[in-house]
């Protein structure tokens, strides 16, 4: 049974419905492929606008409860990131709660804000954000590629702090938050599939 119906708490990627309950329609159904492996999908549907939304799920006799896949995917799937810390996704959402709300120059600031938590979580706590931006990259957690694309960050954060006459637009922190996305997918989401697969074939081998 490891279907869970946790998985039908999704908003809708056709209307955008949030903060809702998804109908559930059918579970367990099997497609095979073309290598004999067995495919276990869900069919949900939004009370909304009436789409159905699929989710693959593990199989129903095993252990399995991980959602896979959903189709179609959300707008939100962009801005998913694996193996993110919970005190560095904390200011991250935040972020993107606010930018959805239509808050700019908060949103600057909360991800700000997620760069010095990242910063914090490889134990770099530097009291000026550029300093701690610049020992990220000599220490190696990021290129140098990345360098512009910190502080470009860093001084829309700061806009957005301070009150005065300069603005942070909608468009400009769109841009920060896909760099910021970027960066935080390099710092933990990437080491974390790498740990994984170690993990995984380390189990293989025992």
């Amino acid at each position: 049974m490891p279907w869970d119906e946790r998985f039908s708490f999704r908003d809708c990627p056709w209307c955008g419905l949030t903060n809702t309950r998804l109908t559930t329609v059918n579970v367990d159904q099997e497609i095979v492929d073309k290598w004999g492996e067995r495919r276990f999908w869900a069919t949900l549907g939004c009370p909304a606008c009436g789409n159905a939304v699929l989710v693959r799920h593990g199989a129903p006799d095993s252990n399995d409860t991980k959602a896979y896949e959903v189709v179609p995917v959300s707008s939100d799937a962009k801005t998913e990131i694996g193996h993110l810390p919970e005190d560095v996704a904390r200011y991250y959402n935040d972020a993107l709660l606010v930018l959805r709300a239509g808050v700019p120059d908060a949103a600057a600031v909360q991800l700000r804000r997620t760069l010095e938590a990242a910063a914090a979580h490889y134990e770099i706590r530097e009291k000026i954000l550029m300093k701690s931006i610049e020992k990220l990259i000599s220490d190696g957690h990021v290129t140098q590629s990345f360098g512009p694309l910190l502080h470009h960050i860093r001084s829309i954060g700061n806009v957005g702090a301070h009150a005065s006459d300069e603005r942070v637009d909608q468009e400009t922190a769109g841009r920060a938050l896909r760099f910021t996305t970027q960066l935080l997918r390099n710092l933990f989401e990437v080491p974390g599939e790498l740990d994984e697969l170690a993990q995984n074939a380390t189990a293989s081998t025992n």
